[in-house]
């Protein structure tokens, strides 16, 4: 946010409140921006690395409230974390999420302090379906350990990265527990366990997750049935799994699958069954 403001309050060395000189008033956030400044100094944010600013009135109030509880080096650590976050995606999270993190944060590291963490029951599905946003979640989470010492359970992971996932718009509309299913039942027919760190593996469940949100809708070509027969002939049960799956699919998403699904199901089930070992 550019221009010059006036100091109306200094929360802390890191977070003041400002207002410009159209009345409009913002929240900024950053690493000693607050130090020294009173109220009626002007502020540019441009002058400082990694300032965040929050504009809406129901954030502003939500962050405010949260910042006048928590230590400053608590306040801190998280927005280190979630420029952390920014870096990473590009990008800066909108003013609902960045708050929302932060909270989440706050109460993760009270949690884990008095051992009274919470289940994630969608962590593992989670992990399939945002990897590279589990990666970041990761760093995150890493990051806080190395600054407090306090290492946030896996279970955070997840909803962090559930968090990311949101801001930037892809959450999957499907219930993660149709993801879980089509994975086990193909790891059971095939008799392998696919190695979950695989590019083969990530490519299956996208695969998934794609077909069950965007059913191609298109019409088979003659080279979609050619190839389909090929693969039915020198793969029988690759061919009766993806079967299977694809019925899963059809009847959560009720849109019927063509020869160009079942191709691809059994190109990606073949690559992913490639990098997997017997199942126990």
């Amino acid at each position: 946010m550019e221009g010059t403001f006036l100091v109306s309050k200094t929360v802390n060395n890191n977070v003041v409140i400002c207002r410009a000189v159209t009345g409009e008033e913002a929240i900024f956030i950053g690493k000693g921006i607050g130090f020294g400044k009173k109220s009626g100094d002007d502020f540019e944010a441009t002058n400082y690395d990694k300032v965040y600013a929050l504009v809406n009135e129901e954030e502003r109030a939500r962050y405010y409230e949260l910042a006048s509880k928590e230590t400053e080096e608590t306040m801190l650590l998280i927005h280190e974390a979630i420029s952390r976050i920014h870096e990473a995606i590009g990008e800066q999270l909108n003013e609902r999420t960045h708050f929302a993190l932060t909270q989440h944060i706050v109460l993760a590291l009270q949690r884990t302090r008095d051992e009274t963490g919470i289940q994630n029951p969608f962590l593992t599905e989670t992990r399939w379906l945002y990897y590279d946003t589990y990666r970041i979640a990761e760093d995150v989470v890493a990051y806080i350990d190395a600054e407090t010492g306090i290492k946030l359970p896996e279970a955070e992971i997840g909803f962090i990265t559930l968090h990311i996932q949101s801001a930037l718009g892809h959450l999957s509309k499907q219930s993660p527990d149709l993801l879980t299913r089509c994975i086990h039942y193909a790891e059971e027919k095939l008799k392998r366990s696919f190695m979950r760190d695989s590019e083969g593996f990530r490519r299956l469940v996208e695969h998934f997750r794609q077909m069950a949100e965007r059913p191609l809708t298109s019409p088979s070509t003659e080279v979609d049935k050619k190839i389909f027969l090929l693969l039915k002939n020198e793969h029988p049960l690759c061919y009766n799994t993806s079967r299977n799956i694809i019925r899963m699919m059809e009847k959560s998403t009720g849109v019927p699958a063509g020869d160009r699904d079942a191709v691809q199901t059994m190109l990606h089930l073949l690559t992913a069954e490639a990098a997997s070992y017997d199942k126990a």
